[in-house]
């Protein structure tokens, strides 16, 4: 059933079947292959876009810490909602002073400025970070599983690490990179055990990224329609120059074996198929028991006719005897020339008497008939031996010497007759 699929043109060049399937398939690979990569390649973009984000977030808080470390904190009014930073009591610093006008004024060391930055942004909508320690005093700064695999990964050496989040409502994506203990830092976390060069901790990073998601899922979609098609036009245009070639190979094809069975001047079946339909035909009576009749014909002086008149003349007389002989035929007797001037015909299901009526129909056609070429006009003659299947011929060669032999009888008669044996 699989081999009905395929175009008739294909059905005859297996070759070609296995090689276009073998072309398709590595069309099809090379082209996933492609939008794979760029697949792959826009991904890591819009990745490389968020985690530079990320990147840009942390060093902010860096650097702003950084400002504030320098200065050696940062002093704002104590107002409602602003608290002391209690864990700087812990480490025996007092963050409040009172000014000489009365106003109480509390520290915002780094930590808690990050803090309070953090807690604005979230309102907001925007990027969330803080800071995350191994040792810390604020429980708020207690990491969770990523932040300390990274925190425990930064004691290894690595300065940044990042990863995309699925687990919640809503995926965002997870950057922190290490803080190291510099001159600055000493004042507060030296208390602690810290020394300069120490890895602090870190900065955690956490940014929405629905909308990276949606646009990596639009990529993804998208690219796939461009594979699909791709591949579509790529093996349309494969199939269609394969169609034309194979369809051209068929035609060459088909023409090579008409020719390897066909007289080429007569258009007739040549000595080779003739005598290979006979031995099909022979078998299968045989087999059967069905009649099986010969008629062999011989142009009556042929030869003179060539030297007379020329061989071009010859081969009109050839064509014309050969079109009397097909038009006067059943549809499945066979046909054939199998030398100079002496043609077969195979009757299949016709017995002697029926064979020998169509050989004379055939002589008295051809002897009432004139033949014309451009200078000459004659009248010819044919003479036949007819035989028939018998209980003694073995083989199919013996049918064709006994119709030889009643074809010899016929000349030796005079010519221009039909004898039977």
């Amino acid at each position: 059933m699989a081999l009905n699929t395929w175009p008739k043109p294909f059905h005859s060049f297996k070759d070609v079947r296995t090689f276009l399937i073998i072309i398709s398939f590595v069309v099809t690979i090379g082209v996933v292959a492609t939008y794979l990569f760029r697949y792959l390649t826009v991904n890591e973009l819009l990745i490389q876009t968020v985690r530079h984000e990320a990147e840009s977030f942390a060093e902010l808080i860096v650097l702003t810490r950084h400002w504030n470390a320098a200065y050696g904190g940062v002093y704002v009014e104590k107002k409602p909602g602003i608290d002391s930073n209690p864990f700087l009591k812990e480490l025996g610093i007092d963050p409040d002073i009172r000014t000489t006008d009365g106003r109480v004024l509390t520290l915002r060391n780094p930590a808690i400025m990050t803090r309070e930055i953090s807690e604005l942004a979230r309102r907001d909508n925007r990027a969330e970070f803080h800071m995350v320690s191994l040792k810390n005093l604020n429980p708020e700064n207690r990491p969770d599983d990523f932040e300390k695999r990274s925190l425990e990964r930064f004691e290894d050496g690595e300065r940044a690490i990042w990863q995309f989040d699925r687990s919640g409502e809503k995926p965002v994506f997870r950057y922190i990179r290490s803080l190291v203990i510099e001159e600055s830092c000493l004042p507060c976390h030296g208390k602690q055990g810290y020394q300069l060069g120490d890895v602090r901790g870190g900065v955690s990073v956490i940014i929405p990224a629905a909308e990276l998601t949606s646009q990596m899922r639009t990529n993804r979609t998208q690219i796939i329609i461009d594979a699909v098609i791709t591949i579509g036009v790529l093996l349309a245009i494969l199939y269609l120059f394969a169609w034309k070639l194979v369809a051209r190979l068929d035609d060459a094809q088909k023409r090579l074996q008409h020719l390897a069975v066909t007289d080429e001047l007569t258009g007739l079946r040549n000595r080779r198929d003739i005598m290979e339909q006979l031995e099909s035909e022979y078998q299968r009576a045989v087999r059967t028991g069905a009649a099986l009749s010969l008629v062999i014909i011989d142009i009556d002086h042929f030869k003179q006719v060539n030297d007379t008149y020329g061989h071009a003349f010859g081969d009109v007389v050839l064509k014309s005897v050969a079109r009397d002989m097909r038009d006067s035929l059943r549809t499945y007797d066979l046909l054939g020339r199998i030398g100079g001037e002496e043609f077969l015909i195979a009757s299949p299901g016709s017995t002697l008497d029926e064979a020998t009526a169509l050989a004379e129909r055939i002589r008295e056609k051809i002897k009432g008939k004139t033949i014309s070429g451009k200078n000459h006009s004659i009248s010819i003659t044919v003479s036949a031996g007819v035989t028939t299947l018998s209980g003694q011929d073995v083989k199919a060669g013996s049918l064709l010497a006994r119709a030889d032999d009643a074809l010899y009888q016929a000349k030796q008669k005079g010519r221009d007759r039909v004898v039977t044996k």
